[in-house]
């Protein structure tokens, strides 16, 4: 009988609480925690699956934490799970020590008592003795209202070691060291202290060194291993104080600086990058880069282009403002990223970016990027506030000034390109006028730009209102409109990809109304009527028709007696209806036309919006 009484006395016993208890501090002392005993006592802890971080986190140089990878817009919401329940059970007040029970060997028969003999008295329970909670850590806790706040009543006595206290509590814990005082760490109340239990308690955080305490948009406590939770009504997320990205947030000002966490961090990016979104801007490392904050407009532009994945990079530099017209720029590593009020946030790279620093950037005539740069084939180019910079593998990188070939681009032009690969702009400032500006456009990657622009004539009498004829060439009007261009003329192929006729003696232009030959080239040894001897104009000492262009004006299809021989050519003076220009201008001109490409023709009002 005795073994098993023993052993629910051994039972008893260990339900009740800890065999040697640690002396209690002394109530109100401030100096120092008290010695752990010899004889350590071990605390029940509730630990849960870590789901804030890695088990350890140290002092490691630099993030190499591959928990996910960032997307690239918008960070997604990772939050802590909640704390669980605590399921450490209450330790139960000490029992009272039973009567013997133990029956003698001989047990002697029943008596009846003296009338005068009391019965014997049995001793009542003995009161459970309070658990003390003395020194700094019972201070917080009377600050914190003791048993009746969010604590609770003590669980344990206080424990030492190595310089840390700490006593557990039905709603907590508090630990103390004396560099940074006492603070608790809430089970089930707060934010922060829940996630501290769920998230690996001790082994992966360490202590606290501050309360919950509150920031704009939410609260945050810090821990001794560096590691800093904080709290936004969509989650708990971690700061490891020790990798690059958290390092650069705390010298930045930490909460007061970018503000909390509004995500994880996301490790393993491109390059072994780190990347974590803060309320004011978003903090990227790489191990080539170093820590940098993207923020504002520049940041949606750099997401746009794919961010770190992309060509741009990592950022290299934070944002820079106070540029030309209140403008800002940041520097990645593969190009750089520009804003104005006026343009927006566009980036400039590879080969035209390099040519656009060169310049001087937005300090250089060119001003602000207005559009990303647009690439096909084998060319590329980029638009500016007062100009174009374009790259083909032929000609490599040039500068284009800004013209009217913008218009063609923008919608302000009232005449099609049909998709030209060049479009000459020819235009007078007004009707009756014959003096004209020239504008050789060429399509780049599916933008205009101007390849030169140079003077020349038109019509003597100028130009005719749109879908006016031009009638005869003896009027000396020119026609308005947008023409394709399909052949060219002359004495010698100068190198050009029209079909190209040369001239005889015998070579003419009908002129002639109601005849088969009005408006087209034909041979004949006569020159009859209003027909043109294309030979005589080509070898006169003026040599108009030495190199030219025929505009499709009135052809294909052919209206009787609304105009004939409109044509490109040389000689610049005022015209019969041709456009005439200086005989670098015509033979550049033939050596880059392709069949398709057009003439848009007219007064300024007449051709732009």
């Amino acid at each position: 009988m005795k073994k098993p009484i023993l052993a629910a006395a051994l039972l008893l016993g260990l339900a009740a609480g800890p065999f040697v208890s640690t002396p209690a501090l002394a109530v109100g002392s401030t100096s120092a925690m008290p010695a752990a005993q010899t004889t350590e006592v071990q605390a029940t802890e509730v630990q849960a699956t870590e789901v804030t971080g890695p088990a350890t986190d140290g002092a490691s140089p630099a993030p190499t934490d591959t928990a996910g990878t960032i997307p690239e817009a918008p960070l997604p919401s990772e939050p802590v799970s909640p704390s669980p329940s605590d399921t450490t059970s209450a330790t139960s007040p000490p029992e009272t020590t039973p009567s013997d029970t133990t029956s003698p060997a001989v047990t002697p028969p029943p008596s009846t008592p003296s009338p005068s003999t009391p019965p014997p008295a049995t001793a009542p329970p003995a009161a459970p003795k309070p658990i003390a909670v003395p020194g700094p850590i019972g201070a917080k806790w009377q600050a914190m209202k003791g048993a009746a706040g969010v604590l609770g009543a003590p669980r344990t006595s206080q424990f030492c070691g190595g310089g840390l206290c700490h006593q557990i509590f039905r709603g907590g814990n508090i630990y103390w060291t004396a560099k940074t005082g006492a603070h608790p760490v809430l089970r089930n109340s707060g934010h922060t202290g829940p996630a501290w239990y769920a998230g690996g308690t001790l082994p992966t955080f360490g202590y606290p060194t501050t309360d919950e305490v509150a920031a704009p948009g939410g609260t945050i406590q810090r821990f001794a291993t560096g590691r800093i939770l904080a709290w936004i009504p969509k989650g708990v997320y971690q700061v490891r104080g020790t990798g690059g990205v958290g390092r650069y947030w705390i010298a930045l000002g930490a909460e007061k600086g970018l503000g909390l966490p509004i995500n994880r961090e996301f490790c393993g990016l491109k390059g072994g990058g780190c990347a974590q979104a803060f309320a004011k801007g978003n903090i990227y490392w790489s191990p080539a880069t170093g820590a940098r904050i993207v923020t504002g407009l520049i940041n949606q532009r750099w997401r746009a282009e794919a961010g770190h994945n992309g060509a741009l990079g990592y950022p290299v530099a934070n944002q820079v403002c106070g540029q030309p017209a209140g403008g800002c720029l940041q520097r990645f590593q593969g190009g750089t990223i520009y804003w104005s009020p006026a343009t927006g946030a566009w980036a400039s790279r590879g080969v035209i970016g390099t040519k656009y620093a060169s310049m001087g950037a937005s300090r250089s005539s060119l001003g602000y990027p207005t559009a990303r740069l647009r690439c096909a084939g084998s060319q590329c180019v980029q638009s500016f506030q007062r100009g174009y910079i374009g790259w083909t593998s032929t000609t490599g990188v040039r500068v284009y000034a800004m013209t009217e070939c913008s218009k063609l681009n923008n919608g302000r032009s009232k005449y099609p390109t049909h998709g030209a690969n060049r479009v000459l702009l020819t235009f007078t400032q007004g009707y009756g006028q014959s003096r004209a500006t020239n504008i050789y456009c060429v399509r780049m990657a599916g933008l205009y730009v101007a390849d030169w622009k140079t003077d020349g004539y038109v019509g003597a009498s100028g130009f005719k209102p749109p879908g006016v004829p031009s009638g005869p060439t003896r009027y000396l009007y020119s026609p308005t409109g947008s023409f394709s261009v399909t052949e060219a003329f002359g004495l010698g192929n100068p190198g050009t990809k029209l079909p190209y006729r040369t001239l005889n003696p015998r070579s003419r232009w009908g002129g002639n109304p109601w005849t088969a030959t009005y408006n087209k080239y034909f041979e004949s040894s006569s020159w009859v009527g209003w027909d043109e001897n294309m030979w005589y104009f080509a070898t006169r000492a003026t040599h108009d028709y030495r190199q030219g262009v025929v505009i499709n004006y009135n052809r294909p299809n052919i209206v009787q007696d609304a105009g004939f021989a409109i044509f490109l050519h040389m000689n610049k003076v005022p015209t019969a209806g041709c456009i005439s220009l200086d005989d670098w201008a015509v033979v550049d001109y033939m050596r880059k036309a392709t069949p398709g490409d057009r003439i848009i023709m007219g007064t300024y009002s007449a051709l732009f919006r």
